[in-house]
């Protein structure tokens, strides 16, 4: 069982990955946009979306403090700017929402089993 923080998603987004996720018995956590990194020192992944500024700071300054964590930002809009400045801040993945039910057990399974060379 992992502990999953949600941060800043879109209320559609946050109950779809609840409701995939549900029948796994994770614990998880719905954030507002104004998380601080000491919030999530038990966290075993975290799903961020909304402004790109904030997930991004955010995102540097976890990596300071838990660069193994793993970060999956989700957009409902996908930009290949925004997706690059992700990952080249430090994101594991990057997905748009709806998220498929298959690629978020996929991103839960890759992400908890220990670090990737390079995000899909």
């Amino acid at each position: 069982m992992a502990k999953i923080v949600l941060i800043g998603l879109e209320q559609a987004a946050a109950g779809q990955i609840c409701r995939a996720l549900a029948p796994d018995s994770h614990r998880i956590e719905n954030q507002p946009q104004d998380v601080v990194p000491r919030e999530l020192e038990d966290a075993d992944i975290v799903f961020a979306g909304g402004e790109p500024n904030y997930y991004i700071s955010l995102l540097k300054l976890l990596r300071e403090t838990r660069p193994s964590l793993p970060f999956v930002v989700v957009t409902r809009m996908p930009d290949t700017r925004e997706w690059l400045d992700a990952l080249e801040a430090g994101a594991t993945d990057y997905c748009s929402s709806p998220i498929d039910t298959r690629q978020l057990h996929w991103l839960m399974e890759t992400a908890l089993s220990g670090p990737r060379l390079a995000a899909a």
